[in-house]
């Protein structure tokens, strides 16, 4: 039996019991994937979801996508020809995206032009330059800092643009998670308004100005910030960061946020409760002895915003024909569930256990390759060239992933 035989036929049983449903069904285009191909086929279309299920019971692919958008004929081809209605928003979160020190631990790299290979996550060959080919893997600690980015979003979503009740939010199966903004309020906006949200998330050309914070006069004497009661978005949002690193007091973080000497920053907060009272009542920002003020403050701004901004996949956000993986659907590179959930659960949602569902049967495979992984609250590995008895769940993960194979085929 092949990989990718085995997988479908697990894949059968699971969707024999499960069902998915996707909002506007009949109005939508899908994409099927096979084995090591996401994408095989398009132009496909349900008329409800009992047809979708249907599919899927009796196709089982390894991927299914959906489109974002809503079409009059969605199974018409070219893209032209299908009568676009409107669309979706998703945003898409992944650890790939988010600098994290366990990369080094989980991830590997190897250069196809000169067989150089090592550890970590790079981009290029640090031998001959080269682009290198990358394996890379997940971890909680990873998958924790993207969901930290999702909560972000949320949280700009909400309090910038009153869209909590439209959001919907999915593990993607794989490396992160996917939010869908659904609802009137989005759905006719065109690609030049969707590319504009994305400036304000990712604070792109950011004008400190525009929101208040600029020099006062010729002279530039004075820097001064808005009042908490008369902004709001990145105005209010900047502010309450500003107010939040001088109540810490981090002087080593201040004078590298500003690039002044540590004891200029000691100096700025031995005077923090006028220095707050200055910026709450009069909408001041202190002035830096021997530093122009603009400088300092924009320079302290900028990395704030850096801390704040979000890290969106551009593509996936912009692209109004985009499809992307429907939820409640297994992902055909690690057989996890992508997983809907509430945006109360998300917290306590651990996507490496809660996404597993396959059993604790045992299965023998020869493993290529693997770090150390994390499944269903268990730990594996490392290994290579080796075979070994796993859980189901673990021998599909790697399957899944083609970093091993069935024992004896």
């Amino acid at each position: 039996m092949g990989a990718g035989e085995f997988l479908t036929g697990h894949f059968k049983s699971f969707y024999s019991k499960h069902t998915a449903s996707v909002p506007a069904v009949g109005s939508r285009e899908f994409g099927i994937g096979e084995f090591g191909k996401k994408i095989s086929r398009r132009h496909i279309s349900f008329a409800s979801d009992s047809e979708l299920n249907s599919f899927l019971h009796e196709r089982s692919p390894l991927f299914i996508s959906y489109s974002t958008a809503y079409y009059e004929r969605p199974a018409s081809s070219p893209m032209s020809s299908k009568g676009f209605l409107g669309a979706d928003i998703v945003y898409e979160f992944d650890a790939d995206d988010v600098k994290t020190e366990c990369k080094q631990e989980h991830d590997s790299w190897s250069c196809p032009k000169c067989g150089a290979e090592g550890k970590g996550a790079i981009d290029a060959c640090p031998t001959c330059g080269a682009h290198v080919k990358k394996d890379e893997w997940y971890c909680p600690s990873c998958l924790e800092e993207t969901k930290k980015q999702t909560f972000r979003l949320i949280n700009f979503l909400e309090n910038d643009f009153s869209l909590g009740g439209e959001i919907s939010v999915n593990f993607s199966g794989n490396a992160g998670y996917h939010i869908h903004l659904r609802g009137d309020a989005v759905r006719s906006l065109n690609k030049e308004a969707r590319i504009e949200l994305l400036d304000y998330l990712t604070a792109k050309d950011m004008d400190f100005s525009k929101l208040g914070f600029a020099e006062s006069g010729k002279s530039g004497k004075m820097f001064l910030c808005p009042f908490e009661a008369e902004t709001s978005g990145w105005g209010k949002r900047l502010l309450s960061s500003l107010i939040k690193l001088l109540e810490e007091g981090d002087v080593e973080k201040i004078a590298a946020f500003g690039a002044i000497t540590n004891k200029k920053a000691k100096d700025l907060i031995e005077n923090k409760k006028l220095v707050l009272k200055t910026i709450r009542e009069k909408g001041i920002l202190f002035s830096i002895a021997g530093r122009k003020n603009t400088q300092f403050w924009e320079s302290v701004l900028s990395h704030l915003v850096n801390e704040s901004a979000l890290d969106v996949d551009r593509q996936t956000s912009a692209d109004i024909n985009k499809i992307i993986r429907v939820p409640e659907t297994l992902h055909g590179g690690t057989g996890l569930l992508a997983k809907n959930v509430s945006i109360d659960a998300l917290k306590e949602f651990k996507p490496l256990r809660d996404s597993v569902v396959f059993s604790d049967s045992r299965v023998k495979v020869f493993i290529n390759k693997s770090p150390k992984f994390y499944l269903k609250g268990n730990e594996f590995g490392p290994f290579e060239n080796e075979e070994v008895e796993l859980p189901l769940y673990a021998a599909i993960y790697l399957v899944a992933r083609r970093s091993a194979d069935l024992a004896g085929v």
